[in-house]
């Protein structure tokens, strides 16, 4: 009870001091701001996934790290207001997991804590006059499979809300919840190894932040197809930025999701037909550049990550998943040529009749 006193008075607290003064934060700066993994726990020189992604950010960026080991959401909301509120970085990326929350151990009561205080904390940071970022949750080695299921469904909800998320989960699962075989050292079950690390890293679309510093809205799905009048063959080019690994491409052609997923970390690639496997082959890496065509396509989505089964699902049933998401054509109605992600990456849109 004192606990949660203390952290409603610290909320109280940040929103009474935004309301005061002005923030004095730097505008192209990023604070990571989480436990462990987010610290670099398990990377050679603790160069994890935050100094991997700070390391990438254009010249005249800069980062820091207020990550310490073992922090869930309780620890970040108690040292909010010492740690958070004395860093003038613009950008906060929340890095905690659903295991320090207590996944294994408290099953349902960790999803529940994890739920109320990362949405208290994403407040906090909006009442600050920071921009927050929140990874989804991981796996972990002693997960099994109830874990993660629950995890899953918590990564599914989390891309619903109204703040960019970062899917690393699908760059690092071996599809059972656990860390995939060569990218943990196989006796520390908490953190990746340092290419573990490095997949974390490229699940973050390269120009993110450059995006939110121009304001770049998150994008909504387009629902409101119109039929087209002629046949058309519509093509989508594009080559990602950066690091690819993992990636999820997904279109839609008339009634039919398409959609394939390469897990780089279990060098394998699955294409789904509205959501059923159709096929399933060993790949080992990603195209450097991507050309997509379909008689009268209406809608391309692309993920710097592997999106599991159910996220494949839920994308064919029509929601809206943006954890990851660097290229989103809607291919219809006035931004039908331009990419709504929030990312700066070019893509090329091209119609010709049939």
């Amino acid at each position: 009870m004192y606990q949660k006193s203390k952290i409603t008075l610290t909320f109280l607290f940040v929103l009474l001091l935004a309301a005061c003064a002005p923030s004095p934060y730097k505008e192209h700066s990023v604070c990571f701001f989480g436990s462990s993994v987010c610290r670099g726990e398990g990377a050679d020189s603790l160069h994890g996934y935050a100094y991997l992604v700070g390391e990438r950010l254009p010249k005249k960026w800069t980062y820091t790290n207020l990550s310490v080991n073992g922090n869930n959401t309780y620890d970040l909301l108690a040292r909010f207001e010492r740690d958070l509120g004395a860093d003038s970085s613009r950008y906060v990326v929340i890095g905690l997991s659903l295991g320090n929350e207590g996944l294994h151990e408290h099953g349902e009561a960790a999803l529940l804590s994890y739920r109320e205080n990362m949405q208290r904390l994403i407040d906090m940071v909006r009442a600050a006059g920071k921009v927050p970022v929140v990874t989804n949750n991981y796996t972990r080695a002693d997960f099994n499979e109830v874990d993660y299921q629950d995890l899953l469904d918590m990564n599914l909800e989390m891309q619903q809300w109204q703040v960019p998320t970062i899917n690393l989960c699908g760059v690092i699962d071996d599809g059972h919840g656990r860390w995939a075989e060569g990218f943990w050292d196989g006796h520390d079950i908490y953190h990746p190894n340092t290419a573990g690390h490095v997949e974390m890293m490229s699940a973050f679309p390269p120009s993110l932040f450059e995006a939110l510093a121009k304001g770049k809205p998150m994008p909504r799905r387009v629902t409101d197809y119109q039929t087209p009048k002629t046949d058309k063959m519509v093509s989508v080019e594009f080559a990602p930025q950066g690091t690819l690994h993992s990636y999820s491409l997904s279109c839609v052609i008339g009634d039919t999701t398409y959609t394939t997923v390469f897990s780089y970390a279990r060098q394998l690639c699955r294409e789904y037909r509205n959501a059923e496997l159709i096929s399933e082959r060993r790949c080992t890496l990603p195209p450097k550049t991507f050309k997509v065509s379909g008689r009268n396509m209406r809608e391309l989505m692309f993920y710097r990550s592997a999106l599991s089964p159910m996220e494949v699902k839920a994308l064919a049933e029509g929601q809206m998943l943006c954890s990851s998401l660097e290229v989103y054509a809607p291919l219809t109605g006035p931004d039908k040529r331009k990419n709504l992600a929030q990312s700066l990456l070019k893509i090329k849109v091209r119609e010709r009749r049939l």
